[in-house]
């Protein structure tokens, strides 16, 4: 439709940061490095080929390319909004459920996000972390010339 907003292919930077991060149960020793780890903001620079420009979410919910076995119940990246429900299943971290809710234009996106995670049976420590926060994200330029 001719009111598709899509992202311009090129050099993006995204920062997550995450504001509120609960560790219900678990004692303050536990939580307070683990609080410490997950506030810091997560920058990420990435060339964007046209491809994963059509499917930003692809990318995104596996920053690292490892993907883990993602089931989406709402996975909506079009016409300038962002809103994704999803589980994540990863053999050695357990269960992740996030949702971003946001919007986008060519060349910038902004969404909040919330995630909560669920050590795998038997793991020491903090069984639950929920947290919530923001995604910006920017095109910073063209990619570099392979």
């Amino acid at each position: 439709s001719g009111s598709a907003v899509s992202l311009q292919p090129g050099q993006w930077e995204t920062t997550v940061r995450f504001s509120s991060i609960e560790v219900p149960g678990a004692p303050e020793a536990a939580a307070a490095p683990l609080r410490a780890m997950m506030s810091q903001p997560q920058v990420h620079s990435e060339c964007m080929t046209p491809e994963q420009a059509a499917n930003p979410m692809g990318r995104m919910m596996n920053p690292g390319g490892n993907s883990g076995d993602c089931q989406f119940s709402e996975n909506t990246f079009s016409g300038g909004t962002i809103r994704v429900r999803g589980t994540c299943r990863a053999a050695d971290r357990g269960t992740m459920q996030m949702s971003w809710e946001g919007g986008y234009t060519a060349t910038t996106m902004e969404a909040r996000v919330s995630a909560e995670m669920q050590a795998p049976p038997g793991t020491q420590g903090p069984q639950t972390v929920r947290m919530s926060g923001n995604m910006t994200g920017r095109r910073t330029g063209d990619c570099p010339a392979t």
